[in-house]
């Protein structure tokens, strides 16, 4: 299918980007394309309004790369998912490997980017319930200066942005210990039913800032502050499994779920669990 006919923007610059952005109506922010363009294609066949203005962020070096600083980790929006797979991951970003790899196929991956991930307005991307579930802060500008935000606050806000997102950090943890565990929708489509992310510390075998990040992918990543209760000051040992089944914000994984899905919920947060006891062991 055609696309409506719009104008197409390449800046060079962030100055140029931000210049850009601030002045011209009706445009949209590509950054890979992969779903940008089925958005549009979608909008079109729907009979609905288009942007008129295209402006692309390929052209902008300063919004690609990914380094390791004192502090953490900092990916760059436009840094492909094939790019942050195959970066230098260890400690607590090492479960970013696990999440790049579940992302569609290789040239998908060649393409997408970390920042459309995270800014697509889909519920149920890979990237959101990770950002959680590390701590991560998203970076953003616009022609009045730069803000950040917590990704969970940024996911209470429904991914809702009129400013550029630049680079996301994540704060180095060698201490954490960290389950990620997730379930695809059907055996042809490998997009996520649920995903889930347990990162906690193991001080005296005894849960301790925990954080249980969730996305049911039916609502934005959230955590689930009842179970991270329950968990914290806990001993890390094989019955808190069973009993932590008994203690879960159910309004998230029951919310517009089947059978099959809260069922799913509960052997995937088994399955994490029990992964992180094997590593107090």
């Amino acid at each position: 299918m055609l696309l409506n006919p719009c104008t197409i923007h390449t800046p060079r610059s962030i100055d140029e980007l931000k210049s850009l952005y601030g002045s011209l109506e009706n445009a949209r922010l590509q950054a890979g394309g992969t779903f940008l363009l089925n958005a549009l294609k979608l909008l079109k066949r729907n009979g609905a309004k288009t942007p008129q203005h295209i402006i692309s962020l390929n052209k902008v070096g300063e919004l690609k790369g990914i380094e390791t600083t004192g502090e953490g980790l900092v990916i760059r929006c436009m840094s492909t998912i094939d790019e942050l797979f195959n970066a230098k991951l260890e400690d607590n970003f090492a479960v970013l490997k696990i999440v790049c790899k579940n992302i569609s196929t290789q040239p998908i991956r060649n393409m997408a980017s970390v920042g459309g991930n995270l800014t697509c307005r889909y519920t149920w991307t890979e990237m959101p319930a990770v950002m959680v579930g590390l701590n991560a802060t998203l970076h953003f500008i616009d022609r009045n200066g730069t803000s950040q935000l917590p990704a969970l606050e940024f996911y209470k806000q429904n991914a809702k942005t009129d400013k550029i997102l630049t680079h996301v950090a994540i704060p180095h943890d060698p201490h954490a210990t960290i389950a990620y565990q997730r379930v695809k929708k059907t055996q042809f489509v490998d997009i996520p039913l649920l995903s889930l992310l347990i990162n906690t510390h193991l001080k005296n075998k005894t849960f301790t800032d925990t954080v249980v990040s969730v996305n049911n992918c039916v609502d934005f990543a959230q955590r689930d502050a009842k179970l991270e209760a329950f968990l914290n000051g806990n001993k890390c040992e094989t019955k808190i499994i069973v009993e932590a089944l008994q203690n879960l914000s159910d309004d998230i994984y029951d919310r517009r779920a089947g059978d099959y899905k809260k069922h799913m919920f509960r052997v995937s947060l088994k399955k994490a669990l029990r992964e992180i006891v094997g590593k107090a062991t």
